[in-house]
């Protein structure tokens, strides 16, 4: 990352902290309502010394890795087929569509009934929940390509699996990486979410168990590590990007300084 953007975010995040601590303390809000900024971070250092924190991080992150996981070996084929096959595309728009509209949280009792308030019911519901940005953002990727470069491809004779490889993949590609983005944070707040309302294990458990014991400053302090946690996992995502997305980046500023 560039420095002027690292110190821009640093001083940001120093502002929103700073305001937070002089709205608690001026009595703007109460401290019973909203704890200080000072104290809820050093509650968090307590949090982080102990082992139970880690188990339900590992837990949490074991549940989010599993449900992108499988939005991306579901979403990104079926995108790609929808999205060059027009026929497909008609006969699934309207399912697609349905399905994408019903509420995650309505179908919570649903999954519990038949799996329990176990990891699995997690993963189920995170993927069912963000599998759609994704899917979507792969149909418009795999519509993106350049009809041009297809008749290129035909002119050259380059057949179907070399067509897909050289041409409709890249075309699709920033597109998939848009809608991982977004999958990523959507499983992160359905994994989350589903934990703290049924008591599956993870953070949300945690956190719940907290809200049981009437312990405010303990759920202000996990909050911040799902923060935390989350902000962690889109840079480690920007880090992949930047190395297998060098290609494109290349290729944008390229056309942009011409």
């Amino acid at each position: 990352m560039k420095p002027r953007p690292v110190l821009l975010g640093t001083a940001g995040l120093l502002t929103f902290l700073a305001a937070w601590e002089l709205i608690s303390r001026l009595g703007i809000v109460r401290q019973t309502s909203l704890p200080p900024a000072s104290t809820t971070l050093a509650r968090l250092a307590v949090e982080l010394g102990r082992p139970e924190l880690w188990t339900r991080t590992l837990e949490t992150l074991a549940q989010i890795v599993a449900g992108t996981g499988l939005c991306l070996v579901i979403a990104v084929p079926l995108g790609l087929l929808i999205g060059r096959l027009p026929a497909v595309d008609a006969y699934s728009r309207t399912s697609i569509d349905f399905l994408r509209a019903v509420p995650g949280l309505a179908l919570v009792p649903l999954f519990v009934m038949f799996i329990g308030a176990r990891p699995e019911m997690v993963v189920g519901l995170a993927t069912f929940v963000a599998l759609w940005p994704l899917l979507t953002q792969t149909i418009d990727g795999a519509r993106s390509v350049e009809p041009l470069a297809l008749e290129m491809a035909r002119s050259f004779r380059l057949g179907g699996p070399r067509t897909f490889a050289r041409i409709v993949l890249p075309s699709a590609a920033p597109y998939i990486v848009t809608g991982l983005r977004i999958t990523l944070n959507v499983t992160l707040l359905v994994a989350i979410g589903t934990q703290l309302l049924v008591g599956a294990p993870g953070i949300g458990q945690q956190m719940a168990q907290a809200n049981a014991n009437g312990d405010g400053l303990a759920i202000f302090a996990l909050s911040i590590w799902a923060g935390v946690i989350g902000v962690a996992l889109n840079l480690a995502l920007r880090w992949a990007e930047d190395r297998v997305m060098a290609w494109h980046k290349a290729s944008t500023a390229q056309g942009g300084a011409a």
